[in-house]
């Protein structure tokens, strides 16, 4: 009888218990309609992106019960949010071909560092982990998008080209204001001056960058003293979109100016940035990027996949 009775007051209680919980739980997020569901990827990489990347990317979200949890609950539907800010494959036609590549290429990175998807994600749900052979089935259809033997600039491009140059020959040497970053950093007018550490090309974006340091920076790579750099050191990189050079078909030259963009260390100053303010400056007018200070998180979240390196991407060329 006793045990008869010990097993009943167990009963109740654990259904008692799972009537609290159950009416704690929370509503976190819906999944709103799909109006592409990554356009005309082929499946086999539908199939492996929809299992490690959905949840949080798209709008089919699968949630388990413990999601609904109340000190759970607020961080998932966080996490959800802003995955899908950054990259819904369930809306994949709202996007542009180009931010479509672009969006591919840094998930690439982020993926082939492990970045992606995040270790906490994978704790809960260690199916999603990639395997090797996904990583490389995912680097062969992402960098088959692009061809760089066969883009050459089109006939609007060199237009655009002729009457950029044409404006910034009959303006160059106007005395032009320039605005400060919208985080107050000034724009460095003697980056012309400043020594050439590499340069790069951009593959998703067809455009020709050059990188530049100032006098700390170029000392720090003499020194090999650049993890981390110094306090001081300044890296800009500046970037054109690419044309073919006329007197000579087998080259590419850069055409329009796009935007200069710079890196300054400051590991005190900037202590909330990683140790780096982030500025930016669109086109001839070199107007500052950014409505608020905030657009440094972009900054940050694009060189995430190089903390270790000081969240510098770029290796300084040789130059013997």
């Amino acid at each position: 009888m006793r045990k008869r009775t010990s097993i009943v007051v167990l009963l109740v209680i654990t259904s008692l218990l799972t009537l609290i919980l159950v009416s704690q739980l929370r509503t976190v997020s819906t999944n709103p309609p799909i109006t592409s569901d990554f356009g005309n990827t082929p499946e086999n990489i539908k199939s492996i992106v929809r299992n490690s990347c959905y949840d949080c990317h798209s709008n089919e979200t699968q949630l388990e019960w413990f999601h609904k949890l109340p000190f759970i609950a607020s961080r998932v539907k966080e996490d959800i949010e802003k995955g899908r800010e950054k990259i819904n494959f369930s809306e994949w036609d709202q996007y542009s071909e180009k931010e479509q590549i672009t969006i591919l290429f840094n998930m690439l990175t982020k993926v082939k560092k492990d970045i992606m998807p995040p270790e906490d994600y994978l704790f809960v749900h260690p199916s999603s982990k990639l395997t090797d052979s996904q990583k490389e089935e995912l680097e062969t259809y992402i960098k088959g998008l692009d061809n760089i033997s066969g883009y050459s600039i089109n006939m609007d491009g060199q237009k655009r080209y002729e009457k950029a140059y044409q404006n910034w020959e009959e303006n160059k040497e106007k005395e032009k204001k320039i605005e400060k970053s919208p985080n107050g950093i000034p724009f460095p007018e003697d980056y012309r001056k400043w020594k050439v550490v590499s340069s790069s090309y951009r593959l998703d974006h067809h455009t020709l960058r050059v990188i530049l340091g100032n006098d700390v920076a170029i000392e720090a790579i003499d020194n090999n003293e650049t993890n981390p750099w110094p306090d001081g050191a300044i890296l800009g990189k500046v970037v054109w979109e690419q044309r073919n050079d006329e007197n000579w078909e087998a080259a590419i030259v850069p055409s329009s100016f796009v935007h200069a963009e710079f890196m300054f260390k400051d590991s005190k100053k900037y202590g909330s940035t990683h140790g780096w303010g982030w500025a930016r400056w669109l086109g001839t007018e070199l107007t500052p990027f950014g409505q608020d200070e905030s657009f440094t998180q972009s900054c940050i979240e694009c060189h995430l996949p190089v903390k270790n390196r000081d969240y510098v991407f770029t290796t300084p060329s040789i130059f013997p």
